[in-house]
């Protein structure tokens, strides 16, 4: 059944710029280029966009300036202050590139930008330096990210977690914390666009990095996870199964942050109905020709903004923006008690299956409806 939510709103709208860069991420899911698309948006074709997304709301969805990387685009600076103009909050994604100067991050400093983020997958120049597959990126990075701090523009560090750097998870932590960075998004890996070759973590190694991310709030850090849904619930579902906390992968995260961080200063039970109160909606990917995807990496395709407007295509893709409301999710996903907070990855679960609204099968966990009809059976 499809949802008629004239009202609803995601949170976020990223607006993939371009497809250029001057990386060739391993794990890219855009599958980037060196040159722009003959099909890229134009400067009149983004501003149209982001009138249509300032008037879907009183209180319109904030703005993600991604790519591809934004400042191979001659009009970056053009579409940023037309966005401050419309007052639209927005935020930069920009690559950690040589075009990424101090005078362009005083430039979004300027115009009201809220954030910049900026990628960094390792502690040296090996796990990161592979994965983005340009010498000296680690270093380039890590420079960029001190001086958007040095400059007052809030900074967000991205890390995708792959069995390369799983290791290293607690170093990057005390790097951030050295540089003075609260905000860490987590991505998990999604087999899509140059991302099916990277080799992901198992699921048994999923849970417990998220339930020590969970952990790692004690310290003060404001983490965020994409395509990883069960981090909202993670502590409540270690509540109830014991082995994630017992796992020896925990254990060592665990171990190896108390020996670089010492203990924590909060107590992250305390934190376990975050989410729950967090208001947040979802999220809409509008790409660098017009495609519209419930995410960057949950590529099913909802529209073209050069056939139909927004507000349509949200009207009639609601089961996909807002799932865990939709009554499609089937298995133990759709059993569980935690699918109006969590509800599984669907991008996952779509590049695994082809089915969106499939069980994730990165989540371990056993709802309790379903260990209550097996203790029934035995």
């Amino acid at each position: 059944m499809q949802n008629e939510h004239d009202s609803y709103v995601p949170s976020l709208v990223f607006i993939e710029t371009t497809k250029a860069c001057d990386y060739s991420c391993r794990h890219c899911r855009a599958e980037s280029q060196s040159i722009s698309s003959p099909d890229e948006l134009s400067t009149a074709e983004i501003k149209g966009v982001l009138k249509q997304i300032r008037e879907i709301s009183p209180s319109p969805p904030e703005i993600v300036i991604t790519g591809g990387n934004f400042l191979l685009r001659p009009d970056i600076r053009e579409i940023i202050e037309y966005t401050r103009n419309l007052g639209l909050k927005f935020s930069a994604s920009p690559a950690g590139s040589p075009l990424l100067t101090e005078e362009f991050m005083k430039f979004l400093a300027r115009n009201g930008a809220r954030s910049i983020s900026l990628s960094l997958d390792g502690t040296d120049h090996g796990s990161h330096d592979w994965l983005r597959r340009i010498p000296g990126s680690f270093d380039l990075t890590l420079n960029l990210i001190l001086q958007a701090k040095k400059i007052g523009l809030k900074t967000q560090v991205n890390t995708t977690v792959f069995r390369r750097n799983i290791e290293e998870l607690p170093y990057i932590a005390a790097l951030l914390k050295d540089a003075g960075i609260t905000t860490w998004e987590v991505f998990f890996l999604i087999k899509t666009g140059r991302g099916m070759t990277v080799e992901d973590v198992t699921p048994d190694e999923y849970m417990q990095i998220n339930l020590w991310l969970h952990y790692l709030r004690g310290y003060g850090f404001n983490v965020r996870t994409v395509e990883s849904p069960v981090f909202r619930v993670i502590g409540n579902i270690a509540e109830r199964d014991a082995s994630i906390g017992s796992g020896s992968l925990y254990r060592r995260l665990t171990e190896m942050t108390v020996s670089m961080l010492g203990v924590p200063v909060v107590e992250t039970a305390k934190q376990k109905t975050w989410e729950a109160r967090h208001s947040f909606h979802g999220t809409l990917f509008i790409g660098h020709n017009g495609e519209v995807h419930p995410s960057g990496l949950f590529n099913v395709p909802l529209g073209n903004i050069r056939e139909n407007s927004l507000r349509d295509i949200i009207g009639r893709s609601v089961d996909f923006l807002d799932p865990r409301s939709s009554g499609r999710i089937s298995g133990k996903c759709g059993r569980c008690e935690f699918l109006a907070s969590c509800g599984g990855s669907r991008a996952r679960s779509y590049a695994s299956t082809g089915d969106p609204f499939a069980p994730d099968p990165a989540c371990t966990y056993v709802p309790a409806s379903l260990k209550e009809v097996a203790l029934r059976q035995q």
